[in-house]
This record gives C-alpha cells, structure tokens and sequence, in this order.
C-alpha cells in the first residue's frame, strides 16, 4: 500500500518494499537546513522551508500578503502538503494498527502503542528542539544573569567590553531559546494534523465498511470523529513539551544547590509536591469528561430521533414531552462540564503560582536560617525558578490532554476492532441466472441483538407520553387489541422474509407488488446484503444498480448527482435526462442542470428528486437493477412515461427488480 504520485507513505516505496533510512527522512532532513534559497518546487511553501522559516512560521508570508492584496479564495490557497494528506497517512496508520492486531490479537491490541509508532519520530525530534530549548533556557540564568550581575559590582572603565560581550551573549541565549520553542510548537502542530486526519479517515473507513450501523449510534459517531479526534489532535500538540521537564529539574536543582546551599532544597520540594497534585486534579477531570462524554452522546442520539422524527412528533403534539427530555440531558452534561472545567481552571491557575511559592518559601527559609544573601545569587535564584515556570506552565495543558486523549482512544478502539459480518451474498452456479433465492430466511440484524427487558429511558419516555396524551397512549387499549412490542420481546429472532424461493434469469423483469408494509423494500435491503441471513441461499451475479424509496440527493449540482463520478458523455446523458421525464425541469432550473442542489435537494421537489435518483441509476449502466418504488412521488402522466421510455425500453436486456404498491 503506497501514496499516490512521488508522495509515497515513508516507510515503504513503490514496489511496497522498505525504504531506507536515507530515502524516508530526505524530505525531513532538508528542513534541518537552516536556509533553503532554492527555486520553491513543492506544491505547498512548508515543503521547501528551511529551518528558521519552518520554526518562524514565515514561508506563510507571501500568502499574507496575497491575502491583504485580494481576498483569498479556496482556489487562491496552496494545496495541502501531500506528506498533511489524509490518504497517505491513514494508510500508514493502518499498517501499523494491521501489525499490530496481527501481533497480539484485537482485544490485547494497544491503540496507543500504535500512535506512538505513528509519530515517534517525530515526537523525538521535538524532544531534542526542547532540550535545546532548555539548555539555552536554563544557560542564561545560571551563568550569564549571574556573572552580568557579579560584573555589575565589581565594574571597573577598563571592562565595560566584557559586561557587553556578557549581554550579546545573553541576547544569544535567549533568542536561540524562542527559536527552538517555536520549532518544537511547529513540529508538534504538523504532528496533531497528520494523528487528527490518519485516525479520523480510518474510523470513517471502517464504518463505512459496515452494511448497517447497528453497533453505534449516530451521536457517538459525531462525538468520535469531532470531540474525541480533537482530543487527540491537544495530546499530540501538548504531551511531547513537558517530557524534559526532570532533566530541567535536575539542572535546577543541583545549580540552585551550588549557589544557595541546601536551602534551595525548599524550593524544589514545591514543585514536586506540585506534580502529585496536578496529576490528581487531572485524574478527577478525566472521571468528569468521561461521564460527560456519555452523556453527550445520549443528548445527540436523542436529538437525531428527535429531528429524524419531527413529523410525528408535531403530529401527536409530542414538542413539550421531548424538549423536556432533551433539557434534562443537557442539564446532566452541563454540570459534568461545569465540574471539569472547574477543575481544569484550579489546575492552570496553580501553575503561574507555584515559582512564587517556591521563591519566597526559599528566601524565606535561607533568611530565618541566617545565611548571607547577596544580590547577584538571589537574582540567579529567582531567574532560575523563572525558567522552570516556563515549562512548568504548560503541565496543565499536558495531562489534561493525556486524560482525555485516554479516553478516546478507548472508544476508537471499540470502532477499529469491530468487524463487519460475512456476506451471505453467494455467487450463482448459472450464468444466465442474475438473482437466486431458495428457501431464503432473513431477518433484520438489530432484531437478534434485542434485549428481553425494555432499556429504562424507553421506559421512562413512555409514561411522560401516557401522562400528558393519555388518549393516545394507553396501555390497556394495547392489551385489549393484542398488540405487543416486539423490540423487547425474549426468545429467538423472528423472520421478516421467511422462506422465499425464486429465480431471474438475464435480461428479465420482475415486479414485486403488495400493501405498504409487506415487506416489499425488505426483500430488496436482502439483496443488497443488509439483512440477517438465518437459512436458505441468497445469490446475486454482476454489478448493479440501485434507487431507494427515498431518493439520496447529496450537495452540488444536478449533473454531479446524475453522473455521481462517472465521465460525462453527452449523448448518453442527454438520453438520460429524456426518458427519466427531467428535461423540462432542467430548464425551469436557473443554471439548468448546473443548479446547486441545497442538502438533500431541499430546492427540488420529491418526485424531481426521485427522477435524479432514477437517472444516476440508468446513467451508470448497470447489469441490474433494484427499484424500489421510484415512481411513487411522481405525477401520472410523468409515471407513465418515465415508465415506459425508461424502464421498458432504456432498460430493457437489463434485469431488472421493480417494487411498487401501484397495480396499474
């Protein structure tokens, strides 16, 4: 598995053999040049910056100032860097999440160990910017403020050159200090895209894998692929900044003990004791966001239902019994939010804290113990401690990220190792036969998952709808009619299709007709592999195409939703266009079949929407055809002839499926 074009995926080339050192980290190893004054080659600048542009951010310069001349536009912008793309490193992830499933199984599988591998490169580099950073950090107060200071009192007209070379040296310090800063921020922004958008395409793969999402509900999808992927994205932009925060202790401490003695001891003590604490109040947040996180997921599975069934609801004057629903989950959430963003905000508040603390516990200390104090040693303290405020600071930050991105990583993981069910999908033996169904029981697959006992929120939403509607809710009028609910009934699955045997042979029509609510559009979603295979055979042979009972528009034109990737052929399309009956409202249209199309073709009406649903079916010219119902919106007139120029005569040599509850 390798990228596209020369951007191949690091670690492999394009025979899917493995590179070698030298080859996956060139482009890498270039931005390490401090300038690169070459002629700009790569798609985006952040490919051809050096060093001091990459960490300055200033190979963003000339799009600023494109930006100030003229508006920027999606077209006026660079294209993302292919090494940013979310092709080529959700590939890579996946290899490594392949390993390592392949080496300790599913359930032992590590997701974490897997990000790790993923940017450890990476993450090692940015350990040695910060490093760097320290050093230089840690080099000014220790010894250039001290010995700047000891100039100071002791300054004589014959050295005012060293107390200058003092400054430009401190000046030096300083600014490679910021320099290495901002390229360790750069390293770890680039970092957190490439983890953000490799995990993100892999879930939404994998769930597109699925024939049915029966495993997860819609809110845990939003809140998987938003909240938790960004969660991600903090860890890989905080977690690596911290990580030299005991090698800064260490320096700290034994250069503090040096000048100070072992008064500076106390100090030091504060910030370990610190630590502890830190790591605690993040614990306790991680409990609070995990409790939210739940909780979230319930409020938007509920508004889903909610929106999904707005009809109804307005129908049966269920608003008040809903929103009072919806608000008492939102409540819930808002005060586990609450709880940890007050923990949140103690946390970042002790940390701009804790220097003071240590300073003045420290001097205090020294004082009460009567040891001499000078100027040029206390200014070196106070510098000192300054230094461990500034790594210190970001903490926080860290280990919130740590807890929550611990947290996610445990629901992705549920989603990456959930496997689709087998097809029960078979090939016929004939050649000649297109469809086979013998002996074929099928049910539904959330039906076999069911519980025996109704889930307790059903419960509870039942008695608010009895209690304010009681003429439409009314337990006894459903025992007396002998109706039970079947989601909460025990025992074995029962069969929507049972015991359905029949043949289509090539280039045959099949109408299925019956009442609404036979099962009509159930025998199709078996075709289609979307049902629960309990006995029988199920075959299908060649490519199809099919037209749901709801039409699928998808944003964009109309020509984009009839061609739907195929390449566009005028004469074909024209064709097309004629026999599914759409040629005259392409041109009441204002851009005819140029028209954007709002979401799910909410400027269109149901029966033009159908028509489109029809025509990229006929457009993509397939062996078989599965219809459900496609000419239940439509007028009769337009019925009849999209009838017979389209089906009859267009389709005809197809095999074609056609369901409908229309006799004539």
């Amino acid at each position: 598995m390798v990228g596209e074009g020369p951007y191949l995926i690091s670690d492999l080339d394009r025979r899917g053999h493995r590179r070698s050192f030298a080859e996956r980290y060139d482009p890498s190893l270039k931005t390490m040049i401090p300038v690169r004054p070459r002629a700009r080659l790569a798609p985006n600048p952040v490919d051809d910056a050096g060093l001091l542009s990459f960490a300055t951010f200033s190979w963003l310069t000339p799009v600023m100032i494109r930006s100030y001349k003229h508006t920027l536009t999606v077209d006026t912008l660079p294209p993302l860097s292919p090494y940013d793309s979310s092709d080529i490193n959700a590939k890579r992830f996946q290899i490594l999440w392949e390993e390592e499933i392949k080496r300790v199984g599913p359930e032992k599988a590590s997701l974490g160990r897997v990000v790790w591998k993923f940017q450890r490169t990476r993450v090692l580099m940015d350990v040695v910017a910060n490093i760097l950073c320290i050093v230089m950090a840690a080099l000014g107060p220790t010894v250039l403020i001290h010995q700047i200071l000891q100039h100071i009192t002791s300054i004589s007209s014959g050295h005012i050159g060293i107390g200058i070379c003092l400054c430009l040296a401190l000046f030096t310090t300083e600014f490679t200090k910021v320099l290495f800063w901002a390229l360790a921020w750069a390293i770890n922004y680039r970092t957190a895209i490439r983890l953000k958008v490799a995990l993100s395409t892999l879930i939404f793969e994998n769930l597109l894998s699925f024939k049915t999402l029966t495993h997860i509900s819609a809110g845990e999808v939003l809140n998987i692929l938003s909240s938790d992927s960004y969660s991600l994205f903090e860890a890989a932009l905080f977690c690596p900044l911290p990580a030299t925060i005991p090698i800064l202790m260490v320096v700290c401490a034994v250069y503090a003990f040096f000048i100070l003695g072992s008064t500076a001891l106390v100090g030091i003590s504060v910030y370990l004791i610190f630590i502890p604490i830190q790591m605690f109040m993040a614990k306790l947040n991680s409990t609070f966001r995990r409790s939210a996180i739940s909780v979230t997921d319930k409020r938007v599975q509920t508004m889903n239902e909610f929106l999904t069934c707005i009809k109804l609801i307005k129908m049966y004057a269920w608003e008040e019994s809903f929103i009072n629903t919806i608000h008492d989950i939102r409540k819930r959430e808002k005060k586990l939010l609450e709880k940890a963003g007050y923990v949140q905000s103690g946390n970042s508040a002790l940390a701009p804290i804790v220097s003071t603390i240590a300073i003045v516990s420290t001097f205090t200390c020294h004082i009460f113990l009567k040891r001499k104090l000078t100027a040029p040693v206390a200014f070196s303290v106070i510098a000192m401690f300054n230094v461990m405020k500034f790594s210190i600071a970001i903490l926080p930050f860290s280990v919130k990220a740590v807890a929550e991105a611990s947290v996610s990583l445990r629901r992705m993981k549920k989603i990456l190792i959930a496997k689709s069910p087998p097809s029960y999908i078979t090939q016929p033996e004939d050649p000649d036969t297109i469809l086979l169904l013998a002996n074929a029981t099928l049910t539904w697959e959330q039906e076999i998952n069911r519980k025996s006992d109704p889930p307790k929120a059903q419960i509870q939403k039942r008695h608010v709808f009895k209690k304010q509607r009681p003429e439409l809710y009314s337990e006894q009028s459903r025992s007396d009619q002998g109706v039970a609910s079947p989601e909460w009934q025990s025992g074995s699955p029962k069969s929507v299709l049972h015991n359905i045997s029949f043949v289509v042979r090539k280039g045959k029509v099949l109408g299925i007709c019956g009442n609404v609510g036979s099962g009509k559009s159930s025998l199709i979603s078996a075709l289609l592999g979307q049902m629960q295979l309990q006995k029988g055979v199920v075959a299908v042979n060649g490519p199809l195409a099919y037209v749901s009972q709801q039409a699928w528009i998808f944003h964009g034109n109309v020509r984009e939703n009839i061609l739907f990737g195929e390449k566009y052929n005028h004469q074909r399309y024209q064709h097309t266009v004629h026999v599914c009956g759409l040629q005259k409202d392409l041109n009441s249209l204002p851009y005819g079949d140029l028209t954007e199309i709002g979401e799910r073709g909410v400027n269109l009406s149901g029966g033009q929407r159908q028509r489109i649903s029809l025509a990229r079916a006929v457009y993509a010219n397939r062996q078989l055809y599965l219809l459900d119902d496609p000419l239940s919106a439509v007028d009769a007139h337009v019925g009849k002839h999209v009838f017979e120029e389209c089906i009859k005569k267009t389709l005809k040599g197809k095999t074609v499926v056609l369901v409908t509850h229309q006799l004539q």
